[in-house]
């Protein structure tokens, strides 16, 4: 069935790493409207429904997340989601913009959690023609009905832990 893939996000490369590594699942990514404008790439993403989300503009952010949830409940893609809603410089799980996870409430999907690392690595290692290895961390799935009535930022707060209880504490964002 469908579902929601959550991961940290370390680096532009992310996305080819798990849709590698979930070759049969038919992910689609939310990403931010400008990668639309990259050169191959964007076309790449249009073709398996990545959707684009404005992060200014919270109007048009909401239409992302009522398309993902029609995807979902269609059948046509599982959805996968940065929840930090950018790369992280410090390699640190930073806070999530908790809104994304509506769409797994709404669409009745339970969610994916995973970590990945050393993504960063590829693009020091390509120039040298060096493999890297990188690692992705299966955490576990919280049930569709595991998620019926609580805020999205219960579950913002659960699949942070989960996963900072895989990268260790010294991953964790200290508070503003």
């Amino acid at each position: 069935g469908r579902f929601m893939l959550v991961c940290n996000h370390l680096f532009i490369a992310d996305p080819c790493v798990l849709l590698h590594c979930f070759p049969k699942s038919q992910l689609a990514f939310i990403t931010k409207k400008e990668n639309q404008k990259l050169f191959i790439v964007g076309k790449v993403m249009h073709k398996i429904l990545c959707q684009p989300v404005d992060r200014e503009n919270d109007r048009a952010a909401l239409k992302t997340i009522i398309k993902c949830i029609q995807l979902l409940k269609n059948d046509e893609v599982s959805i996968a989601v940065f929840p930090e809603g950018y790369t992280s410089k410090n390699g640190k799980l930073h806070h999530f913009r908790n809104g994304v996870f509506k769409i797994a409430q709404k669409a009745n999907v339970p969610i994916v959690v995973c970590t990945i690392r050393n993504t960063r690595q590829i693009f020091r290692n390509i120039t040298r023609l060096k493999p890297t290895d990188v690692e992705l961390h299966l955490l576990g799935v919280i049930p569709a009905e595991d998620l019926k009535g609580k805020t999205t930022v219960d579950i913002g707060n659960q699949v942070y832990e989960m996963m900072i209880g895989d990268l260790g504490e010294s991953f964790r964002m200290e508070e503003a």
